[in-house]
């Protein structure tokens, strides 16, 4: 294929001596989970790890001191959890740190009850910021399935993977 042509395949694109493919994913990024992928289960589990610790690490350093990065330890676990176990687990670390923060680090401590400005500040920008991080990393996540299972599509069609060679300078 000459480089011109080269440079304008892509998704979904084919020249009319082609012949058009199904996808093998939705365009919505459903499929059936590969075998390495952990199961529901492995993915929770991982969920409620990662929240658990970044309780304790928030309550360990700060204590119950009002107005102290609330939240600030429970979006990078949301990030984890959405990195290692997709959607579900990432919005589950979200709210549940959500509640855990509440409930322990902002006044009244203990209670889940009416919040003021600076609270309700607080709640909104946590919720805002670490929803945004999940969507875009099941985003990224969606679209390195789409191009694996393109990949796969790709060998399958042109009977096994291409010869690698050895670059120059290693060993064979």
């Amino acid at each position: 294929m000459d480089p011109e042509r080269r440079a304008w395949t892509g998704v979904g694109h084919t020249f009319p001596e082609q012949k058009a493919e199904a996808p093998s994913v939705a365009p919505s990024g459903d499929r059936e989970p590969a075998a390495s992928e952990p199961g529901v289960a492995a993915r929770y589990l991982v969920a409620c790890a990662v929240v658990a610790a970044a309780f304790v690490l928030r309550h360990t350093l700060y204590g119950d001191l009002d107005y102290r990065l609330p939240f600030i330890f429970f979006v990078p676990a949301a990030m984890v959890a959405a990195w290692y176990g997709g959607l579900g687990p990432g919005l589950f670390v979200l709210v549940a740190g959500l509640l855990l923060g509440d409930y322990f680090f902002l006044p009244p401590h203990h209670a889940l009850g009416p919040l003021r400005q600076p609270e309700r500040l607080a709640v909104g920008l946590y919720t805002l910021s670490t929803a945004l991080g999940v969507a875009l990393i099941e985003h990224l996540r969606a679209r390195i399935r789409r191009l694996d299972c393109e990949l796969r599509a790709l060998r399958e069609r042109d009977g096994g993977p291409p010869a690698q060679e050895t670059p120059p300078g290693l060993p064979r």
